[in-house]
């Protein structure tokens, strides 16, 4: 399960494969370039997420005030471990009091409450229809949001891109599709705007079909267009010391687009 799911594949600059369900094997046709030219070895984990399109998701208040306790007293949500830990450290070192942040995707409104718990204003974007109980959460579907669409000062994905061009949530297939939407995050953002990042950290690796792992080889061409200005439990060391798939370690990214 993941809370952000990547939405916007279908704005990416290729689409070159679309499947009823998630191929169950990486597609032939695309192998060299799901696997960087065979240097990143491929595991397998499969999922097929893909699931109804047809119900809205609903963000009840119920849930959200859940949340807003378990973030009060500094507690986690669904991933546990180090990383909600070091996103409330980046928040508490880079407010976000008052600035419009932009959720990418959401089946669960963990991380909108944690943007609202820090005094940001929280839009979420997906797929699917989203009602929300609580008027502080704004949410688009990507069609709205094409129609109308709009800059933020923050971008926060978490745990989220490593999936995109995977076809597990019933995105395109693609082998660049993590890639591709980093540069289109750059677009969504304000002057001087800012982004949020996790993702898995360790030796380079393709999960197929539940997600990457960004190691020495994929790690640099994620953030290519992008300065990464500070990071909570990062160290270069993530991409020998840990284990080949393991992808527990996702410490946060503080970027800024390069130009």
């Amino acid at each position: 399960m993941k809370f952000l799911v990547i939405i916007f594949s279908s704005l990416c600059l290729s689409t070159p494969l679309f499947a009823k369900q998630p191929p169950k094997q990486v597609p032939k046709r695309l192998y060299e370039q799901f696997t960087m030219g065979e240097k990143v070895p491929v595991l397998n984990w499969y999922f097929n997420d893909s699931g109804s399109k047809g119900q809205p998701t609903r963000f009840t208040k119920k849930l959200i005030g859940q949340y807003l306790n378990l973030i009060k007293n500094k507690q986690s949500g669904y991933y546990g471990g180090n990383l909600d830990n070091w996103l409330y450290e980046a928040l508490e070192k880079y407010p976000i009091d008052g600035k419009e942040v932009g959720i990418i995707g959401s089946v669960l409104p963990f991380y909108e409450c944690v943007v609202l718990a820090y005094g940001g204003k929280p839009i979420t974007i997906e797929y699917n229809k989203i009602i929300s109980e609580d008027s502080r959460i704004t949410t688009y579907t990507v069609e709205e949001f094409n129609k109308n669409p709009r800059k933020f000062d923050v971008i926060l994905s978490i745990s989220s891109i490593e999936h995109d061009g995977l076809g597990r949530y019933g995105d395109p297939i693609n082998p660049n599709g993590d890639l591709e939407f980093m540069k289109k995050a750059k677009t969504l953002l304000k002057k001087g705007g800012h982004m949020i990042l996790a993702v898995p950290v360790g030796r380079d690796a393709l999960v197929w079909n539940a997600h990457r792992i960004y190691g020495k080889l994929r790690f640099p061409l994620l953030i290519k267009e992008w300065n990464l200005i500070d990071s909570f439990g990062f160290s270069e060391s993530d991409f020998t010391e840990r284990a080949l798939g393991h992808y527990e370690h996702q410490p946060i990214l503080y970027l800024e687009s390069k130009n």
